[in-house]
């Protein structure tokens, strides 16, 4: 049965599984692309990030195994605006059988609960076909594109902005978690 949790990253445990995925060769398709002498320097950058930057940050795994699929974070965290941004991310040999999706919808259910959010925002680069697909089709409203934002692989690429209303997660998404 597919399924995931979501566990908050654990300095010691996950540094190794996030430097390997954060540090391959396709991570540029979804961010940009990070690069540290060494997993000392990656995890000095981690841990400066999860203070700052990154919010509430979780390693998503097999509920079985416990092995881990991938993670979720959010950042641009605001209270005074109620929003904040997310990030979903899957390891390949895990992505399309739903774990992304099951992970997003969790995470997604655990700030709406935990917070006084109004809105979650979604970027998603154009190349990134199918993930913009599934956000489209599990709700996410269209806010914007910003046309050419990225280079990559000798042409320009644009991002949508992408979001999700707490009454619009309630009224569909948020239904399959209650």
């Amino acid at each position: 049965m597919i399924g995931c949790i979501l566990e908050r990253v654990n300095i010691p445990q996950d540094t190794h599984f996030l430097y390997k995925i954060m540090t391959a060769e396709d991570q540029y398709l979804y961010s940009t692309k990070l690069r540290f002498q060494s997993q000392q320097g990656f995890e000095r950058w981690l841990c400066c990030r999860l203070k700052s930057d990154f919010h509430d940050f979780y390693i998503v795994r097999d509920p079985h195994t416990l092995i881990a699929l991938g993670y979720v974070h959010n950042y641009d965290f605001s209270l005074i605006d109620g929003t904040c941004k997310l990030v979903v991310y899957i390891v390949p040999q895990y992505r399309k059988i739903g774990i992304g999706g099951i992970a997003a919808i969790t995470f997604m259910q655990r700030l709406f609960s935990m917070y006084p959010l109004r809105k979650l925002y979604s970027t998603v680069y154009e190349y990134n076909e199918e993930s913009l697909r599934s956000n489209i089709a599990a709700g996410f409203q269209e806010e914007g594109i910003l046309r050419d934002y990225r280079y990559q692989n000798g042409k320009y690429h644009s991002m949508h902005y992408l979001s999700m209303t707490k009454p619009q997660f309630d009224k569909t998404i948020g239904k399959l978690v209650k």
